[in-house]
């Protein structure tokens, strides 16, 4: 199984979430997929952690396995299969980036396999029960408001319907007109809801 699930969370959506996944008590946290030691640290917390996170339970895998990088003097983790990749949301200035799950259980034993993914597909209906789709348009906001043609895509863009709203990250965004979302801080493009669209028009 390869799939991922995109989302906006706000820091008090993230703080919900983690406490769900923290229900089950042998899930742990590793900051990121690149060590200073060949076993990484692992927590029950993120406070600390960088946006890059994996979650882990040691009932699907005693031990994650890396492999040491010399140039960069790293242990890099060869064993993601195993997990479920967090990559957080996180809030720059008026700028809420996208985050994701995501699992490839596709080298993995069937038993491995299926506890990966009934955890990513627990994750997945918390995220859809409480989150929303079809909010978000995205716009490059150096190009003319226009409709798709035979040769561009509209500008804004349908609503996405893969990217799922946090109820905080939502209201976060509705606080301001200024405030958008991006999937990457120094991508040009950007996600606005439909009453944060310039001149509050859209293109079917």
């Amino acid at each position: 199984m390869k799939k991922q699930l995109r989302f906006v969370m706000h820091p008090l959506d993230e703080e919900e979430i983690v406490n769900e996944i923290l229900k089950e008590q042998s899930v742990h946290f590793i900051n990121g997929p690149r060590w200073k030691t060949s076993v990484p640290a692992s927590t029950r917390s993120i406070v600390s952690f960088g946006y890059y996170c994996i979650i882990w339970s040691k009932e699907d895998r005693d031990t994650l396995t890396s492999k040491y990088i010399p140039t960069c003097d790293d242990w890099y983790c060869d064993s993601e299969n195993s997990t479920i990749q967090f990559l957080r949301s996180r809030v720059s200035e008026s700028v809420l980036i996208e985050g994701r799950f995501a699992v490839n259980t596709n080298e993995l034993t069937e038993i491995e396999s299926n506890s990966i993914s009934q955890r990513f597909n627990r994750l997945s209906r918390f995220v859809k029960r409480n989150y929303k789709n079809k909010l978000v348009f995205w716009l490059n906001p150096n190009l003319p408001m226009q409709p798709a043609s035979t040769d561009r895509s509209s500008n804004p863009s349908k609503p996405d319907a893969q990217l799922w709203v946090g109820p905080h990250a939502l209201e976060w965004l509705s606080d301001s007109s200024a405030r958008c979302v991006k999937q990457d801080e120094r991508f040009i493009v950007e996600g606005r809801l439909i009453e944060n669209l310039p001149n509050k028009s859209r293109h079917s």
